[in-house]
């Protein structure tokens, strides 16, 4: 486990004890709703309860989102606030074109393939416009894999990646690495290549952005992350409409937005983001 993962963990654990939120062993919240900014508004919790991340727990069981470190209760707190909102104005800062009108939590775009498909974070679509969307990361950045698999179904369906010759390439590759340390070691490629297959079955080749949305804490695991997605990027850049952005950047951004709510921007700056602020 590396010092930076603790780091965040410790820092959001210390956020809590700020704030007298209980919180167990794991750094899990008794109540969902001490970690999040705002509940979750009947609309989002019925995307994450049709998702299969079990994001929610169920009865007797916590849920992932409960966690101090959850990268979904991150999410939450910089999205939801937008709901009901103007949409277009988040969905401009990430980088879609201007026109974005609907925004939806824990998109599923399916491969083709049997299983649970790839689940996004956020999309943001709108008639006429090709869909954004996001993979977002908060703390799985700072571990080292030695091992990121993906399937042989993956290279064994006659025409799976027709249009992305370059991504098949690369699971290939991924495959050829199995035996052994992965070239890529922080940045989960399969599951990237996983998105962008269902991405491409749903919209067709090149007619969807993704953005990869990163938490960037200066450390040499965050280096190396960075070289992984300029390798990546480089590799599928022909094929794909891929972008990346950290949180920090995101939240700097965001922070420019007319109208946007002293409380919102002062509940982000304290719990993820304290060093950016003066």
């Amino acid at each position: 486990m590396s010092t930076t993962y603790k780091s965040i963990c410790n820092q959001q654990k210390s956020w809590a004890f700020r704030r007298g939120i209980r919180f167990d062993k794991d750094g899990y919240t008794v109540s969902l709703d001490h970690n999040l900014f705002l509940p979750l508004l009947p609309e989002v919790r019925r995307e994450f309860e049709a998702g299969k991340g079990d994001e929610l727990g169920g009865v007797g069981m916590r849920g992932k989102m409960q966690a101090l470190h959850s990268s979904s209760a991150l999410v939450v707190n910089i999205f939801q606030y937008w709901v009901n909102r103007d949409i277009n104005e988040i969905a401009s800062v990430c980088g879609a074109p201007h026109g974005m009108s609907q925004m939806r939590f824990e998109r599923a775009y399916p491969t083709t393939l049997s299983g649970i498909p790839p689940h996004l974070d956020i999309e943001f679509s709108a008639d006429s416009l090709k869909p954004l969307v996001i993979e977002s990361k908060f703390t799985e950045s700072y571990h080292r894999h030695t091992k990121r698999a993906i399937k042989d179904r993956y290279l064994n369906v006659p025409g799976l990646w027709t249009g992305l010759t370059e991504c098949e390439k690369l699971v290939r590759r991924i495959r050829a690495e199995e035996g052994g340390r992965t070239s890529f070691g922080y940045l989960d490629v399969p599951q990237l290549l996983k998105h962008i297959l269902g991405l491409t079955k749903a919209c067709g080749a090149f007619s969807f952005s993704l953005l990869y949305l990163w938490y960037e804490i200066p450390s040499p695991e965050a280096k190396s992350h960075r070289m992984e997605l300029n390798e990546f990027a480089n590799f599928i850049g022909q094929e794909v409409d891929f972008r990346y952005m950290t949180h920090q950047e995101l939240f700097q951004a965001i922070r420019e937005c007319h109208g946007v709510s002293e409380g919102y921007i002062r509940y982000l700056a304290e719990r993820y983001f304290s060093h950016l602020i003066d």
